[in-house]
C-alpha cells in the first residue's frame, strides 16, 4: 500500500510537469505542447470510443472523466508490464494495451491522461 501511495504522488507530480521539457543544459524550461487528443484518437478511440464512452470488454468501465493521475499510473503499468519477470502488478497484463502504449513517453502518457480525464 505504501508503494502505491508513493507511486501516486510521483505520478501526480509528473503530470503537473507533463507539458514542460528541459530545453538546454543551462536548466531552462520551455512549454512543449503534446496533443493528448491526437494520441487518444490514434491509439485509444477504436476500443474506448471517440469520447471514452465505450467499454472494450465486460467488466471494464468507460474511461471518460476518470482521475488523470490514476489513468497515468495505469497507462504506465500497461506500458511497463513485463510478463517474463512478473513486474506487472496494477491489473492483469494485456498485450493489446502493451502494444498501444509501449512507445509512449511519460510526458505523452501525462498528456493522454489529462485528455481522457477531460472527456464527458
Amino acid at each position: 500500500m505504501k508503494r502505491i501511495v508513493i507511486a501516486a504522488l510521483l505520478a501526480g507530480s509528473s503530470l503537473m510537469a507533463a507539458d514542460t521539457v528541459k530545453t538546454s543544459d543551462s536548466g531552462t524550461f520551455a512549454t512543449k505542447n503534446i496533443d493528448g487528443a491526437a494520441i487518444y484518437k490514434r491509439q485509444c478511440a477504436i476500443c474506448h470510443g471517440e469520447k471514452g464512452e465505450k467499454s472494450p470488454a465486460k467488466g471494464i468501465a468507460p474511461l471518460a472523466g476518470r482521475d488523470a493521475t490514476i489513468l497515468a499510473l495505469r497507462i504506465r503499468a500497461y506500458r511497463d508490464q513485463d510478463n517474463d519477470i512478473g513486474t506487472y502488478t496494477m491489473h492483469k497484463s494485456n498485450e493489446v494495451m502493451k502494444f498501444e502504449t509501449i512507445k509512449l513517453s511519460d510526458m505523452q502518457i501525462g498528456a493522454l491522461a489529462k485528455y481522457i480525464s477531460s472527456l464527458k
